[in-house]
C-alpha cells in the first residue's frame, strides 16, 4: 500500500475544513464612557479548558467594529475590550449568523443591544438578572470595613432571590443552547440544582449532542450519585499504605467525608464530625474519610491535629484529580455522602446541624 505524503494529507485537512467551516458575522458599536473610542477587541475561542486566540478587531473612530468568524458549529468566544481593565464578556456564535452586539465600556463592558441571535439575547437577560450581585462583588475588594459589612448584608438578602430568578430564567429558555453555558453558574451547588441540569440536558441533548457544555452536563449527571442508589465502592491507600475498601464497612451506617488539610471549611467542620463519631460509633456508625490532599505529611498532620480518631482515612494524593472525587462527582469540599447498612445512599452534603438531625433520625434519638 502506498503511503500518503504529508503535504497531500495537509491538503485533505485544509479541504475538509474549507468544506465544513461556515462564516458568521459579528458587528456593532462600542462606546467608551471614560476613554477615547479608539481601541480593539481581542477574541479567543473556548476549547475545553483552553482559550485559543482567533482575531483582534479594530474599533474605528466612530466606535464601529466588524469581524467574520469561521466556525463549524455553535461556538463560545471569550472577548476582551482594549483599552479597558481585565474584564471580559462572551460571544456565542452560530454558523451563518449575522449578529449585532453593541456595548458600553466603563470599567467593564456592558452589552446594551442584541440583534440576530437568540443565544446572545438570552445571555444579555442573564447578565441583567445577575447585575446587582455582580456590582456588589466588584465593589467589595476596595470597600472600607463599614461598607464591607453593608455589602455582606445586602448580598445575604439579595443572593437567594437572584439565584431563584436565574433558575426560572434558565428553565424558560432551556431549549436555547446558551442555557447550557449559563447553568454552569450553579456548578458549586450542583447537587442542589440537579433537576435544573437535567431539564437543560434533556431539552438540548438531541439537537446538540456534540456541544461541549451539553456533553459536560450529560457526563456529570451520569456520574451523579442519587439518593437510593448503591454507593460505588472506593478502594484506596491509608496513610500507612494499607488498602481500605468502603464495601468492607457494609453493615454499618457510613459517612463518606470528602475533605483536605488545606480546606478551611472542612477543618472547621471536623469538630462536629468528631462529636458525632464519638456519640454513635458504638451504635453502628463509621466514617470513611477521603482526602483530596497532595501532600502526604500535611494530610497526616491534619488527621492528628483535628483528632480524627477513626481508622478509615484514604487518599490517592491527586488533589482535584482524586479518583474517588471523580467517581462521586465531587467538585467542591467539604462534601459528604451518607450511606445505610446495605450500602445505599441516604443523603448527600449534610453538615452541621442538618447532619446531627439526620443521625438522630437514623439511630432513634
Amino acid at each position: 500500500m502506498k503511503k500518503v505524503s504529508v503535504s497531500l494529507m495537509l491538503v485533505f485537512i485544509s479541504l475538509f475544513f474549507t468544506l465544513f467551516a461556515q462564516k458568521a458575522t459579528v458587528l456593532g458599536k462600542v462606546e467608551y464612557k471614560k476613554q477615547p473610542i479608539y481601541g480593539s477587541i481581542v477574541i479567543n475561542q473556548v476549547k475545553g479548558n483552553n482559550l485559543v486566540p482567533v482575531d483582534t478587531v479594530v474599533i474605528d473612530e466612530k466606535g464601529n467594529y466588524k469581524t467574520t468568524l469561521e466556525i463549524q458549529q455553535p461556538t463560545l468566544f471569550v472577548v476582551k475590550f482594549i483599552p479597558s481593565q481585565n474584564e471580559i464578556t462572551y460571544w456565542f456564535v452560530v454558523p451563518k449568523e449575522k449578529v449585532v452586539l453593541d456595548y458600553e465600556v466603563d470599567v467593564y463592558p456592558i452589552l446594551t443591544n442584541v440583534k440576530g441571535s437568540k443565544n446572545m439575547e438570552v445571555f444579555k437577560g442573564f447578565v441583567e438578572k445577575n447585575k446587582n450581585i455582580e456590582l456588589l462583588n466588584r465593589e467589595y475588594p476596595t470597600a472600607d470595613d463599614i461598607r464591607k459589612k453593608e455589602i455582606e448584608k445586602e448580598f445575604i438578602e439579595l443572593y437567594p432571590k437572584t439565584q431563584n430568578d436565574i433558575k426560572e430564567y434558565i428553565l424558560e429558555n432551556k431549549k436555547v443552547l446558551m442555557s447550557a453555558f449559563i447553568v454552569t453558574c450553579f456548578d458549586q451547588e450542583f447537587a442542589k440544582y440537579v433537576s435544573l441540569y437535567e431539564s437543560v440536558r434533556d431539552a438540548l441533548i438531541n439537537d446538540y449532542p456534540n456541544d461541549q457544555y451539553v456533553k459536560n452536563i450529560d457526563e456529570r449527571l451520569k456520574k451523579t450519585i442519587f439518593e437510593g442508589s448503591m454507593a460505588p465502592d472506593i478502594v484506596m491507600d491509608s496513610p500507612d499504605g494499607e488498602k481500605l475498601k468502603l464495601s468492607d464497612l457494609r453493615g454499618k451506617v457510613v459517612l463518606i467525608d470528602f475533605w483536605a488539610s488545606w480546606c478551611g471549611p472542612c477543618r472547621r467542620e471536623n469538630p462536629n464530625v468528631v462529636k458525632l463519631y464519638e456519640k454513635y460509633k458504638d451504635k453502628g456508625f463509621e466514617i470513611f474519610s477521603v482526602s483530596l490532599d497532595k501532600d502526604k505529611s500535611a494530610w497526616i498532620k491534619a488527621i492528628k491535629d483535628d483528632n480524627l480518631k477513626w481508622k478509615n482515612h484514604v487518599s490517592d494524593l491527586k488533589y482535584w484529580s482524586s479518583a474517588a472525587a471523580k467517581l462521586y462527582g465531587v467538585s467542591s469540599i467539604p462534601s459528604t455522602v451518607l450511606i445505610d447498612k446495605e450500602g445505599r445512599v441516604i443523603a448527600k452534603n449534610l453538615r452541621g446541624r442538618e447532619l446531627e438531625i439526620k443521625m438522630k433520625e437514623i439511630f432513634g434519638e
